[in-house]
């Protein structure tokens, strides 16, 4: 049976944007969202996921620490998983040698935790370090999770030209491993151009990933987002996004709310 990793971004973390203020904004902001995708990830049926991602970031001057969850539904084969997981190692399938069968499931998927450190290397230069651990809190048994738990390490170079910004990342991802998923540490990078304008925030992020088994196509995507700022508080944001490998989905599209506390 063909091994595939597949990246399920959207429903794990919120679209990121660069920390265009650094010092001095200290705040609490929660949000809720929504993200739906659907792909074939090199394999002959679909796969479509609706995610609902609801975290928190808290925000200290140059720091954040952030807290993601979704609640995740599955309709497609039954050996795809949400994440780095493609395949289920243990040969699950239809039972007559066809391949794996269909089905839809859901439940509470990966937790997701990122802290971030920026450093002002001038006044329009910051270099932002990442660390990220994903938690299984999602179902194995429903394919909703591989089972490991992962870490990642990234650094960004954010340049801000006036309105315009540009950014530049790169990282590794340390996977866990199981008897059904010995994944595999793999290589990340990306990159994106902002632009502030008014109270609207357009993005255009690059992003690509290893594949995390010997036989997984690698994560390409490029995501379109706007975020718009209604006050102090409150922000709306929508995105959408297309796969340029077998290991993203075709396409993807997703909103969320953001409300901020104590800024």
């Amino acid at each position: 049976m063909t091994k595939h990793t597949l990246a399920f971004a959207a429903s794990a973390l919120l679209v990121a944007l660069p920390q265009m203020a650094h010092a001095d904004d200290d705040y609490v902001q929660v949000a809720i969202g929504a993200d739906y995708s659907t792909g074939d990830y090199g394999q002959d049926e679909d796969t479509d996921f609706l995610a609902i991602p609801v975290s928190v970031k808290l925000q200290r001057g140059d720091f954040n620490l952030r807290v993601s969850v979704p609640y995740i539904n599955v309709s497609g084969p039954s050996d795809v998983i949400p994440g780095n997981g493609g395949v289920r190692g243990n040969g699950q399938g239809n039972g007559g040698g066809g391949g794996p069968s269909s089905s839809s499931r859901s439940g509470i998927g990966d937790t997701n935790i990122a802290a971030t450190y920026s450093l002002g290397l001038s006044d329009t230069t910051y270099f932002d370090v990442t660390g990220k651990v994903k938690l299984p809190t999602g179902s194995q048994e429903k394919a909703l999770s591989t089972g490991t738990t992962d870490f990642t390490l990234q650094g960004e170079l954010l340049q801000v030209f006036g309105d315009v910004s540009a950014a530049v990342r790169a990282g590794r991802r340390f996977n866990g491993e199981n008897d059904d998923f010995p994944l595999e540490d793999v290589w990340l990078a990306g990159a994106g151009l902002y632009l502030v304008s008014g109270d609207s925030t357009f993005g255009l992020d690059y992003d690509w990933r290893d594949g995390s088994l010997p036989t997984a196509p690698n994560r390409s995507e490029l995501t379109g987002s706007l975020t718009q700022k209604l006050n102090d508080s409150l922000r709306l944001q929508g995105y959408a996004y297309t796969g340029l490998a077998d290991g993203s989905p075709d396409v993807g599209v997703g909103a969320q709310v953001l409300v901020r506390f104590g800024e």
